[in-house]
């Protein structure tokens, strides 16, 4: 199973690298949370103190856009050009196919993550040393939202062959699933309609990892999209697989 889900994953890579897909999406995420950071928020010079929470309060927005544009060849590609019937004869399972393509997705994310540490680490130098352990904490929390982006765009780009659709369906989702959280701030007056658009938002769940603190809940709600989409993903692949 290791092996199989390795080969998908090397070839992931090896496409994404081959394409200028991963070099836009890195030079695009890195500079454009930056500019938002830095430009309109202040930055960590804003806050006058050594902390990225703002920063990662702005993550799950950047990732609404950036995520399905990322992913949104993953199945739509594979069906456009065919190549989805020469996979579906591998000696292969949907699962593993389906985890290669997964983790190799979340690699890309995570190095263009890694990418934003030199932001604590040059300005460490000026505003003092930075609690590592929130640090550490809002980059477990970006990691767990990008997954449940990712699982989710990839469900999305299974339903259909044109990658604009992919992205707008993927994109649109995300989009209503992360502003819910805010919405639900706005609205006192309707108290079961506020906790229900309060739980079901990415945005909102991921606000204790942005503050340095893991609460279980949290992470199980990650966990529990990732797998609802998976589920997903694999009941429309089998579709096709016999359509």
């Amino acid at each position: 199973m290791i092996k199989s889900i390795y080969s998908i994953y090397k070839r992931e890579i090896s496409d994404f690298f081959n394409s200028p897909i991963a070099y836009v999406f890195f030079i695009i995420f890195i500079i454009i949370p930056n500019i938002i950071f830095f430009y309109f928020l202040g930055g960590v010079f804003g806050e006058k103190v050594a902390t990225m929470r703002i920063y990662f309060m702005i993550l799950p927005y950047v990732f609404v856009l950036f995520i399905p544009g990322l992913t949104m060849g993953a199945w739509s590609k594979e069906r456009s050009t065919g190549t989805i019937e020469l996979i579906f004869t591998l000696p292969v399972s949907e699962i593993n196919i389906l985890l290669g393509k997964f983790f190799a997705s979340l690699t890309l994310v995570c190095i263009a993550l890694l990418s934003t540490l030199s932001i604590p680490i040059l300005t460490s130098f000026l505003l003092g040393n930075f609690d590592w352990g929130q640090i550490f904490t809002q980059y477990i929390g970006a990691i767990l939202l990008a997954g449940c982006c990712i699982s989710a765009a990839f469900f999305f780009s299974s339903l259909t062959k044109e990658l604009i659709n992919a992205f707008l369906l993927s994109s649109s989702f995300l989009f209503i699933f992360t502003i819910s959280g805010f919405i639900s701030r706005k609205m006192e007056s309707f108290y079961y309609i506020k906790i229900f658009l309060n739980n079901i938002s990415l945005w909102s769940h991921f606000l204790n990892f942005g503050k340095g603190v893991i609460d279980s809940r949290d992470v199980f709600y990650y966990l529990g999209i990732i797998i609802i989409f998976f589920y997903l993903n694999l009941r429309a692949l089998e579709s096709k697989r016999w359509s």
